[in-house]
């Protein structure tokens, strides 16, 4: 990972390439970091197995005709700044060089419109290529974009990645608005949805929720045309997790009921899927609901039903990349979380501190570590130094590399209880220059500075009922909205 990619699959070891004028490697390294065969990428180029085979054994010289470089990259959605280090003979070229090439498109969606902000989010800009006959190559290309973000999320954030992840969804959004795939296969509508998903959640990690709602709403959509029962739930998921966060950080929490609302939908959508971890995901957006609706017995309920489907075992074998991160720890950070919304900021501590001790991302690690300067604030005046040191020891990941808003704004609380203490003055300091540098430094054309920052997060001119989020759940007249404790003791029967 660079430090400011320029697309998705950009690396140090392609900019030397590059570089280097070794043309032939470009498609190697290009195909081994998206985890494609030759057969794949040679489809997507419209070229033959054998014709990508000479090129990359330096065989031929066609990868030094620059028509074919270009094909090449326009295939694979390389915007034309990557190529800077060919022009140049500097892999280390500035990136500033192709700012222009960025993510042209208005950020501030400020409504409900469902498709229609959704197609706001994905404008037309001239530097993307649309594949003018998309099959199965494509699809699995954009898949592996989408689990590549997932992996590199977790360890810089998603505030670094938002423009890659953005121009990929517009080639797969210009795909299917201009029918260049004919009839969209269930299978390209599923890969959509999940890319959709995908971006939305790196676009709340990024800081820009008035991103995150319409790319949710785009994915239903794309769900409910793919038929596809496990993206529905992942959607229904996600939404579930906007609306707390929305909560969390709002004026009211009342948008926690529509949380609450979205995680009963997609435990009864998903109700037949025999996928353990999708059942611990689904338990742990009832906990975080509860919590926020200070229905303490619902909230831990819900944690030992996360537990119990965890105990069922690895029965979903290769879980997507999405799902992946939910194991014991995350199930435990949910607990630290779910107990500090409650105002047990005491017992949060203590959970937090169990989860900071286990294996963790770098991301995770740093948000993990917010959460515990923000408990340890909560828990009163006397253990403000001990908040502030908790915070110091998150402030070398956001200056090293970890891109994450979101983390950012969960340390904006001891910072603004540090105010001007000579005491805490290295800790404000170097607090208000990873803010600038996080805030600043990448921004995409449209942004302003003050929709951005952590203090006005939420999209409060978007009331709960005017979100579309699908037909209602059969079982919400069978479970509590906002008060006592939902039936987790009900069996599910898993469909073989």
């Amino acid at each position: 990972m660079t430090s400011r990619p320029l697309w998705l699959f950009d690396s140090p070891l392609l900019r030397r390439a590059l570089a280097q004028v070794n043309l032939p490697a470009v498609p190697a390294i290009v195909r081994a970091a998206c985890g494609l065969s030759q057969r794949d990428l040679a489809a997507m180029v419209r070229w033959s197995g054998s014709v990508l085979s000479y090129y990359e054994r330096g065989q031929r010289d066609g990868m030094f005709d620059i028509r074919t470089v270009m094909q090449f990259a326009d295939a694979v959605g390389m915007p034309r700044a990557a190529l800077l280090p060919l022009v140049f003979a500097d892999p280390d070229v500035d990136p500033a060089f192709g700012a222009e090439d960025g993510t042209g498109m208005e950020l501030n969606v400020r409504d409900s419109g469902g498709l229609a902000a959704a197609a706001r989010v994905a404008a037309v800009v001239p530097s993307v290529s649309i594949p003018r006959a998309v099959n199965s190559s494509h699809i699995r290309y954009w898949m592996a974009c989408t689990d590549a973000l997932y992996v590199r999320d977790r360890g810089v954030g998603g505030t670094i990645l938002l423009s890659s992840a953005l121009q990929q969804w517009r080639r797969v959004r210009h795909a299917l608005r201009e029918g260049s795939a004919g009839e969209p296969s269930p299978q390209f509508l599923a890969a959509a949805g999940e890319l959709a998903l995908c971006t939305g959640w790196i676009a709340l990690d990024g800081g820009r929720q008035s991103l995150t709602q319409p790319l949710y709403v785009q994915a239903h959509e794309l769900a409910a045309g793919a038929e596809d029962a496990m993206l529905e739930v992942h959607v229904l998921t996600n939404q579930s997790m906007l609306y707390a966060e929305m909560a969390r950080t709002g004026p009211t929490r009342e948008p926690a009921r529509q949380a609450l609302r979205l995680a009963f939908q997609a435990q009864e959508e998903g109700r037949y899927i025999p996928m353990p971890r999708l059942h611990v995901l689904i338990a742990l957006r009832h906990a975080s609901a509860a919590s926020l609706l200070d229905d303490k017995a619902a909230f831990q309920a819900a944690i030992i039903q996360a537990r119990r489907e965890l105990d069922r075992g690895p029965r979903d074998g290769d879980p997507p990349e999405w799902l992946r991160f939910v194991d014991e720890t995350e199930i435990t950070g949910a607990e630290a979380h779910g107990y500090l919304n409650l105002g047990d900021a005491g017992r949060s501590v203590l959970l937090y501190r169990q989860v900071l001790a286990a294996g963790l991302s770098t991301r995770n690690r740093a948000s993990y570590g917010a959460g515990l300067a923000d408990a340890l604030l909560k828990q009163g005046t006397r253990h403000r130094q001990d908040a502030i040191a908790a915070a110091m020891e998150v402030l070398p990941a956001l200056e090293g590399g970890v891109t994450s808003v979101r983390c950012l704004n969960r340390l904006r609380l001891v910072r603004q209880s540090a105010g001007n203490a000579s005491d805490a003055q290295e800790f404000c300091e170097r607090y208000d220059a990873v803010e600038r540098a996080l805030i600043g430094s990448f921004k995409l054309p449209g942004d302003d500075t003050s929709t951005t920052r952590a203090d006005v997060p939420a999209l409060w001119h978007v009331k709960a009922h005017e979100v579309s989020i699908g037909p209602p759940a059969r079982s919400l007249g069978r479970f509590p909205v906002g008060g006592g404790s939902p039936d987790w003791s009900r069996r599910r029967n898993y469909r073989a």
